[in-house]
């Protein structure tokens, strides 16, 4: 199996499977503190990520018929890429698998659950219950779409730069951004060569069009969801301007309801009743 894949779904998408199953506690790669010891698991996430390997993981409690059944569809994927990934089968009742148990926040999540690791560390696919073969190729994405869920999930605004030769004058505003003390803790940069085959997929959903050779900047908030898409040359000021708006736009106070997405120029549409 190649790295590439044909297809790869929106950020915002990837992003929500990866962090909301289901209503249940939000998965993220981000460790938190705990007294609970390392065990087989925390070594194979360790390992797949020293040989530049995802690891899938398949969350499981009760050995029924549909833990059963997913287990093979689980095993067969895995098995065919082996080149891109290991995998393990973690039983989240074994107190030795307590602590990856708690990294990934997956105590009440339903089961059986497939999580997929990127080396990086970015969760890029979560499925609980049911899922195919396919569902668990595509959780293998381009190294920019997890270099953008890796900082999202540790909430951090993503600031991506599109262009083929990236040099220290380009994106000067954004880059002075991540060095104002405001927003230094909590931004991101993400370089991505618009000419990388591999990257053409997840250019489109965010609809950026490098092609002109004029170097693009998208800025992400940890929700998932592209806010901006700003000319490389914009100041840092200009770019502070562009994501008040867009944070306002529809939300008074910029105080968006859980779950609310801002809207381009306030143009929301009707809410569902």
């Amino acid at each position: 199996m190649k790295r590439t894949k044909s297809h790869v779904q929106t950020l915002a998408a990837l992003t929500l499977a990866a962090c909301s199953l289901a209503g249940t506690t939000p998965v993220t790669a981000q460790q938190t503190a705990s007294t609970v010891s390392a065990g087989p698991a925390d070594a194979a996430l360790h390992n797949a990520a020293r040989d530049g390997k995802y690891l899938f993981v398949y969350f499981w409690k009760q050995n029924d018929q549909q833990t059963q059944s997913m287990q093979g569809v689980f095993d067969q994927a895995t098995g065919r890429m082996t080149d891109v990934a290991n995998a393990i089968r973690v039983n989240i009742t074994d107190p030795s698998n307590g602590s990856i148990v708690e990294k990934f926040g997956v105590s009440r999540a339903p089961m059986p659950l497939s999580l997929a690791i990127a080396p990086n560390g970015a969760v890029t696919q979560g499925l609980p219950v049911s899922f195919n073969e396919n569902q668990l190729r595509e959780a293998v994405v381009s190294q920019g779409t997890a270099a953008c869920l890796k900082a999202m999930q540790d909430r951090k605004l993503v600031l991506l730069f599109v262009k083929q030769n990236i040099d220290a004058a380009a994106f000067q505003g954004a880059r002075d951004l991540t060095q104002d003390e405001r927003f230094a803790a909590s931004t991101q940069i993400v370089n991505i060569d618009p000419t990388d085959a591999s990257e053409q997929s997840f250019l489109q959903s965010l609809k950026v069009d490098a092609s002109a050779g004029n170097g693009v900047l998208v800025v992400m908030t940890p929700a998932g969801q592209p806010v901006a898409t700003i000319a490389e040359n914009a100041t840092k000021d200009q770019i502070i301007q562009r994501l008040t708006a867009a944070s306002t736009s529809c939300c008074p106070d910029g105080k968006c309801a859980p779950g609310q997405q801002c809207c381009p120029d306030g143009k929301c549409a009707p809410a569902k009743k």
